[in-house]
This record gives structure tokens, sequence and C-alpha cells, in this order.
């Protein structure tokens, strides 16, 4: 198989590179590739039997489309001040329009309006100069909050999106190593279940594992 691009996982990475290449009309063919599950198709045990029962070869909470956001409660910080090191790497504001950006494409799939985390008031005023006695900074963090449930529906929305507008998302494919020819990437070798492995190769391929695939990534 052949691709103008190769995206390794259907986390929030690659689901925003999609989104975005679909964006901006340059790729004619995206090919996704994810080791767990549909958004449809995630189901926890846990909720039968209450407790964990250590589902291999993947977790369907960490793993499958979306990654683990679609078991979280789905609240989304709005502010560049929390979060990890971006603002430092490419500059305060270019994190926060990043953010903002984001939010937008959040909301045009159903995320709801509403916004907490920004407090006015006589206690708030109490509680910042505390804080600047103390040597801290209060920070005012706007959050959405999708809710667990609504966070699945968005997520399906997204899924629906790419695939009506072509992309082609491999589930339950686990990607076995990456094709290198004189040091350059140019495709993957996969593997669906007991099957032969079988090479997808691609103009450019987006490595977009997280957390959940960094030791396969390592090796």
């Amino acid at each position: 198989m052949n691709a103008d691009v190769v995206i390794v996982g259907a986390g929030p990475s690659g689901i925003f590179t999609a989104l975005e290449l679909l964006r901006r009309g340059t790729p004619e063919k995206i090919v996704m590739i994810e080791q767990g599950q549909a958004i449809e198709n995630r189901r926890c045990p846990k909720a039968k039997t209450g407790r964990c029962m250590n589902c291999k070869p993947y977790c369907h909470i960490t793993t499958g489309f979306s990654g683990a956001g679609a078991f979280s409660d789905g609240k989304l910080s709005l502010c560049s001040d929390v979060g990890g090191d971006l603002p430092t790497l490419v500059g305060e504001q270019k994190a926060q329009e990043l953010i903002d950006y984001t939010d937008k494409i959040y909301l045009e799939f159903g995320a709801d309006p509403h916004v907490e985390g920004i407090y006015t008031g006589e206690d708030i005023k109490e509680i910042r100069k505390n804080a600047i006695h103390a040597g801290l900074k209060l920070v005012d963090c706007p959050i959405r909050h999708l809710g667990t449930e609504k966070a699945q529906q968005l997520y399906l929305a997204i899924q629906n999106y790419l695939a009506d507008n072509g992309v082609e998302m491999l589930f339950s494919t686990e990607c076995e190593n990456i094709i290198l020819e004189d040091e350059e990437c140019k495709g993957v070798l996969l593997r669906q279940g007991d099957g032969e492995p079988r090479a997808v190769y691609g103009d450019t391929v987006v490595i977009g594992t997280g957390r959940r695939g960094a030791d396969w990534l390592e090796k």
C-alpha cells in the first residue's frame, strides 16, 4: 500500500495532524494506523466486573481512537500557563494561539461553549493578594469541561469526519517497525492479528504514538 501521509497513532497528535492536513488540502491519501479500536468499539470490562481485567494485548482505556481522552472527564485547560513546556519552546503568544485554535475545533465538533475557572470578586482578590505575599502566582485558567460521555460523542464526530473525508483508518493494527532506506523513513511495517506483516509506504510518515507508545518508539 502507498500513501501520501502515514500517521502512526490515533490519539490527539495523530487526529489533529490528519485534521490539519485535510483543511489545508495538501495530501491526496492519508492512512492512520491505530493498535486499538474505533471509538464506538472501545469497552472496558471493569464496568461489569468491578475490577481491572488487565486486558491483552492492550488496555481499552488507554488505547484506541482518541487515546485516554475518551474515558477522561474531558477537562481542557485553555491557558498557556499550565500544561507543559510548549510556551518555553515556541513562546507564550504562539502557544496561546495554538490553544485557542484547537479549542475552536473542539467547539466545531460539539464541545460545550460554557467555560469554567474564571472568577471575579473580593474573595479572589484576597486569595491573589495572599499568593503574592507568599511569592506565588495565582493562575487564572479557563477550563472547558466536556464530560466523559460528551467526550466520546465529540471524538466520534471527529472520527466520522476523518472517514467521510477519505482518511483510511486501520484499527486493531500494530506498527511493528519503521522502514528505513539510507537512514530515511519510507514507511512502516504493520501486522493485523496473527497475519503476516505488510509494508505501507508513505511520502511522509508521522509518528504520533504518545505516552502509550513511548517504549516502542525508544526501541
